[in-house]
């Protein structure tokens, strides 16, 4: 009788609980700075792009509104760098094309992608016509879908390892009478025999 640790059923399930494991690290610590405002005209908030591995100098702006009584949406924005002072205006129209099919309310979304450089920032919110309030999204460019992707895969792969352990034919758990000749009973009692 071998241990339990050493046989195909015992590899899959305990293998596959570390590969789920593992997979959900990855997604952890996966490189994400997303940060969503709920914002009207004049408003203005502060971020920061990050200078750190897997991340890129590459700012998505999205915005998410339900229209007033007209179907143009017209939203301009100024990205203000508070170290350079320089300034980057973004000017964003959303129309019919950009409703949301699934919805039963008229939702606009938009997404705009901007290089900008490492530092801080502060964006303010210049004016807004034909919406009040905005749900605006800044996401920095980084390698999260792969790490979310690799984790992700991962994980389907220990979930199929436990899988594949349950139909393995034989026992996790050795029986009672493989235990007693594996922890020496059996000897014992041909020992007191003789």
């Amino acid at each position: 009788m071998g241990s339990i640790w050493f046989s195909k059923k015992a590899f899959l399930y305990f293998g596959g609980a570390a590969v789920i494991l593992l997979g959900g690290l990855i997604v952890v610590l996966a490189p994400y700075h997303y940060i969503n405002f709920s914002v009207i005209e004049s408003d203005q908030r502060t971020f920061e792009i990050f200078d750190e591995s897997g991340y890129y100098p590459q700012l998505e702006v999205s915005v998410s509104l339900r229209p007033l009584n007209q179907t143009t949406v017209y939203i301009d924005l100024s990205i203000f760098n508070n170290v350079t002072m320089s300034t980057t205006p973004v000017n964003l129209t959303l129309t019919e094309v950009n409703q949301l099919q699934s919805t039963e309310n008229v939702i606009y979304e938009y997404t705009e992608l901007i290089d900008l450089a490492v530092g801080n920032y502060t964006i303010h919110i210049d004016s807004v016509e034909g919406s009040t309030i905005i749900d605006l999204g800044l996401n920095q460019v980084s390698d999260s879908r792969l790490y979310i992707v690799s984790g992700g895969l991962m994980n389907i792969g220990g979930i199929l390892m436990g899988i594949g352990g349950y139909f393995v034919p034989g026992t996790f758990l050795p029986s009672d009478s493989d235990t007693i000749i594996d922890w020496g009973y059996e000897e014992e009692k041909e020992e007191q025999g003789n």
